[in-house]
């Protein structure tokens, strides 16, 4: 038996030990959220649709769809301002039917689903290395290079080491390694542009902005030849398809005042009406004779338009909506008959695919541009290549693409046919002075000989990255609460400027100490990212003009993003209007 000496020392020894292993796991705690995991919430929509901040989830009226609508500190305070009156709702704009027969009523502006709560890992970074280090199209967490406090999410696009631009919406790089072997006076010149403009935004020495105009596109002209596209991995890729339509959700028009379907759409094309039918959601064709009949998407443009943003200010920063080329056409074919072909077609301004699966087996791309000195101003992409027979009674998964300047057809998931292109970047740049845009693009499915069936037909669009100009006049500093007193105002020394790394304003990315890294948002319309910064945070002014505004040093990256772990949650009619229960649905890993 114990005695009461012993006891105590024994109740003593207990909750010594209670509290050490207290101790010990918040000291494990801050640990792993320091070097390993750490949870972040998305308060903006700079990533949709990758990742949604504060935002309302729709279902349209007129097709089904299901989509997000981004909430803004404006949207909230012009309902605020509204009270009494009559508090604002917000028009909704379909991104699959293109109506605008819905709205989202002041209660739910003023009360929106969280954005997602997602988790980082950190000590790949904190490694580095080739394999574990900072990589082209992760999802990146950062500090904001204007406080140095906030956290930033945004996608790398730009590395260090190189000289990148955007052009037509994507991203082109030249190595330094390259530039300095052709000609290393433009790194001298990119440095001695670096350093005027530092003093620019000191106050220094001020620049008009047409003589930095010249000095860039002078530069650009002379790095133009060395730039290659940076084409996105498979993952990264996957993750920024935005849908155009989805013919699983055909549009109900009739609850509509015109009565008319006047929206996108599949259609014959001329004389082919009787040779499809896209009237329900599964699109049925036979074309007997050897003559191909076509459907075309029609209804409107394809653009980089966001349902997300729509009609937020926050759209205004890249101006009208931009055509897009690079898209995916995607359905599963049920083959009934016919020793033909499959034709599918799209293009890319006068860049014109064609894609050809025969009944056989056989699968070809064909490439059709006036510049091509090849008879008929065509060529064969890639090589023609011999799958296993589409036979009758089968489903076949049939994706057809252009993006990144490279042309693919897969079957069942796997890449049957590919082959890449060049861009004529000259031209890019001769349209974008003059604010030209490309030919929109035209998609076609057509048939010859054959007869069968299509589900699940989706067209998609990449994102395009807009060239912006720098339109923020003033700012405050950051930190700061409320309407900022007129001491407070920073006025913006590169207004009208072009973004940094946008189409003439190639953007040189230094290399060690420096390590400079480029960020874009994927919802590039409405994202302030890389090409927009301009405000110099106190942690960054220390290191005076060797300070490059558009870029993130490498200390201040974070880590990388890899998981939506806490999605808005649903909001059940017995609950007070909060979104209690998790959607499990849309939990995800991060591409």
């Amino acid at each position: 038996m114990a005695t009461p000496a012993s006891a105590h020392k024994s109740t003593a020894q207990t909750v010594r030990d209670t509290l050490e292993s207290i101790l010990i796991a918040f000291i494990l705690a801050f640990v792993f959220r320091a070097f390993i995991v750490e949870a972040f919430v998305i308060p903006t929509g700079s990533m949709a649709a990758t990742l949604y901040g504060d935002q309302v989830t729709c279902t349209c009226s007129t097709c089904g769809f299901e989509y997000a609508r981004g909430i803004t500190e404006n949207d909230v305070r012009a309902v605020h301002e509204t009270l009494g009156r009559s508090p604002r709702s917000l028009t909704l704009r379909c991104p699959n039917c293109d109506t605008m027969a819905d709205e989202i009523p002041p209660e739910r502006i003023v009360r929106p689903d969280s954005g997602d709560r997602i988790l980082v890992h950190k000590w790949p970074f904190d490694i580095g290395g080739a394999l574990l280090g900072p990589q082209r199209w992760d999802v990146t967490v950062f500090k904001d290079p204007r406080d140095g406090q906030t956290n930033f999410i945004k996608r790398l696009v730009g590395l260090p080491g190189e000289i990148l631009e955007i052009i037509d919406g994507d991203v082109f790089a030249a190595p330094l390694a390259t530039v300095r072997a052709r000609d290393p006076g433009i790194i001298d010149a990119f440095e001695q542009l670096r350093l005027d403009i530092a003093r620019h935004a000191s106050g220094e020495a001020p620049m008009e902005r047409d003589a930095v105009s010249a000095r860039l596109e002078e530069l650009g002209r002379k790095v133009l030849p060395m730039l290659e596209i940076k084409r996105k991995t498979r993952r990264a890729q996957d993750a920024l398809w935005m849908v155009v339509y989805d013919h699983d959700f055909l549009p109900d028009y009739g609850h509509l005042r015109t009565g008319a379907q006047q929206g996108p759409r599949w259609e014959p094309v001329g004389s082919s009406a009787g040779a499809w039918n896209t009237a329900s959601r599964e699109v049925v064709f036979r074309v007997p004779d050897d003559n191909p009949a076509y459907i075309k998407f029609a209804g409107r443009d394809i653009s980089d338009f966001y349902a997300y943003n729509y009609p937020s200010p926050g759209s205004s920063r890249g101006g009208t909506d931009c055509l897009v080329g690079d898209l995916r056409l995607r359905f599963t074919w049920f083959p009934e008959g016919g020793d033909g072909s499959l034709i599918l077609q799209m293009n890319r301004d006068d860049h014109t695919f064609f894609a050809y699966l025969s009944a056989d087996g056989t699968v070809r791309i064909d490439h059709h541009c006036p510049a091509l000195q090849n008879p008929g101003n065509r060529e064969l992409l890639g090589r023609e290549t011999r799958t296993d027979a589409f036979v009758p009674g089968g489903a076949y998964r049939i994706e057809f693409c252009n993006v990144d300047y490279r042309a693919s057809v897969q079957v069942n998931g796997t890449e049957v046919a590919a082959g890449t292109w060049t861009p004529d970047l000259e031209k890019a740049y001769r349209r974008g002075r003059h604010g030209e845009q490309p030919r929109p693009s035209e998609v076609r499915i057509g048939a010859r000989k054959l007869a069968g069936r299509l589900r699940h037909l989706v067209l998609e669009r990449d994102v395009y990255y807009r060239s912006v100009i720098q339109n923020e006049a003033q700012s405050h500093p950051a930190g700061r609460s409320g309407p900022p007193a007129s001491r407070d105002i920073v006025t913006n020394p590169f207004i009208g400027w072009p973004g940094w790394g946008t189409m003439g304003c190639p953007i040189l990315l230094r290399e060690e100490p420096f390590g400079e890294y480029y960020m874009l948002g994927d919802n590039s319309p409405a994202s302030k990212d890389s090409r927009l910064w301009w405000e110099i945070g106190p942690h960054l002014k220390g290191l005076g003009e060797e300070y490059k505004a558009g870029t993130v040093p490498e200390d201040q990256l974070i880590g990388k993003a890899f998981f939506v772990y806490w999605p808005a949650g649903y909001r059940p009619d017995w609950s007070p209007g909060i979104g209690l229960i998790p959607n499990f649905g849309r939990m995800r890993w991060i591409r």
